[in-house]
């Protein structure tokens, strides 16, 4: 049987063998995970990267493939103990779980969690994938894989190593993620040598599992590989600084934040839903995001994008007059200025000076709820083992692979002082957002606390 192909701006010509592999193009066939194309990979960071077009949907294909190519490359090396049938549904698992990680994202994404967190996206991927009148749902339980593939998310699933494919500081996620994110941004910070790496990673035991068997992780050659690994993960660091964190983008994402907040503040003080208004955003907002998977999955960026063209163009009373301001000022990209704070911001000084300024925003006409905007990223770039340990998450820390057994880390400082330096320390920036007219008085008011390192 032929072989299906996937043109890919990153990874050249992504293949699925149609009888093998057959589960993955259902998949990828369905309805929900069609509805991927709807949203974007990177939020709001379309507004500062024109490039940035990507979608959750060409990622999570890419994630797939990754998944692929890192079982594949472990079964090349001899490096998977299982018997022919165990191994070919272990492989089948992790390439479904992977293709399926992002199922559960809504309207760009984490914005849409920080307005409407009922919950998260992580939940709301394993809602759809238990639900059973969905096409996803179907597909899964008709393969007898539901389980299997909710227990590679909970990383209850064995053979551990899968989980460790679908989510660990070498997994298919990121793997794919810093190569199409800087592609498609225009910046070389993400880029990294995949093919070394994936002829570099080794199963080892890094101690038993609750059997009492050999418990497998996923890590890299102890001499040949950690060079690559290394590259990796200060890539990922730079990226966070340079692009996810950029303070433009970071005012672009607060402003559609700040315009979902809006709405539901809007329609709670009122009762009257802007004209026109979208029945999915209506149910969003009547419900306070407690919906049914098939209402959520009604929910896209082009749904709440053409929404906010509506309202930014309404006749003077069809719509919350603070909600048409914002949603005019995203459709037009006139962006919110920015100016990044000082750790001081904590002491009485600042909250004094935060006071007067609000004030001086109210008597311009600016609601300092919608028009002074705080924002606060933080990323913690590496977590080694004692940090997984102490606060009791997955372990992160890249093993090192001799002789099947893990003898090192990559966070110990003999094997990488710049990943050493960069573990377990969270890098925060905290910046506030506000339009151009108030630039002077936001100077003005908190000049002490306003930094002057790079913005």
């Amino acid at each position: 049987m032929a072989d299906k192909y996937l043109r890919d701006p990153v990874h050249g010509s992504i293949r699925f063998d149609k009888d093998r592999e057959r589960l993955i193009i259902d998949l990828i066939n369905t309805w929900e995970f069609q509805r991927l194309r709807r949203i974007r990979q990177l939020g709001a960071l379309f507004l500062t990267f024109h490039g940035a077009e990507h979608t959750r949907f060409t990622h999570s294909v890419g994630v797939a493939f990754m998944a692929k190519r890192i079982f594949d490359a472990l079964e090349d090396a001899g490096q998977i103990p299982l018997r022919p049938r165990d191994r070919e549904r272990a492989r089948l698992v992790a390439i479904a779980a992977s293709l399926l990680h992002d199922l559960g994202h809504g309207p760009f994404s984490h914005l849409y969690e920080k307005v409407f967190n009922d919950r998260r996206h992580e939940e709301w991927t394993r809602l759809i994938v238990r639900n059973s009148r969905g096409e996803v749902g179907r597909i899964l339980r008709r393969a007898g894989l539901v389980e299997d593939i909710l227990g590679v998310y909970a990383r209850t699933y064995r053979p551990s190593f899968v989980s460790d494919i679908v989510s660990s500081q070498l997994d298919a996620d990121r793997l794919d993620y810093l190569l199409r994110d800087s592609f498609m941004t225009g910046v070389a910070y993400g880029r990294y040598d995949l093919d070394w790496i994936l002829a570099n990673l080794r199963l080892a035991r890094r101690g038993r599992d609750r059997k009492g068997g050999a418990d497998l992780r996923l890590a890299i050659h102890a001499t040949k590989g950690y060079h690559a690994a290394e590259q990796f993960i200060i890539g990922r660091h730079l990226m966070y600084e340079q692009v996810y964190y950029h303070k433009t983008s970071r005012s672009a994402e607060q402003m559609i934040r700040t315009a979902m907040q809006r709405l539901v503040d809007a329609v709670g003080a009122t009762g009257r839903f802007p004209d026109p208004c979208p029945g999915p955003i209506r149910k969003l907002v009547e419900s306070r995001g407690n919906l049914p998977v098939e209402d959520y999955l009604r929910l896209d960026d082009w749904l709440f994008l053409s929404a906010f063209q509506e309202w930014a163009l309404a006749p003077q009373g069809k719509v919350d007059p603070i909600l048409r301001d914002l949603c005019d000022r995203i459709t037009r990209r006139h962006l919110f200025k920015t100016v990044r704070l000082t750790a001081d911001t904590r002491h009485k000084a600042f909250g004094q000076a935060l006071d007067d300024l609000m004030v001086r925003f109210r008597r311009r006409g600016f609601d300092p709820r919608y028009y002074l905007l705080e924002d606060d990223a933080s990323d913690l770039p590496y977590r080694d083992l004692a940090y997984s340990d102490r606060m009791g998450t997955a372990p992160e820390d890249i093993g090192l692979a001799q002789n099947g057994r893990i003898v090192g880390y990559m966070s110990e400082r003999s094997v990488s002082p710049l990943i050493d330096s960069i573990r377990n320390e969270p890098r925060r920036v905290q910046r506030l957002c506000f339009p151009e007219a108030m630039r002077t008085e936001v100077e003005r008011r908190l000049r002490p606390f306003i930094s002057r390192e790079r913005q």
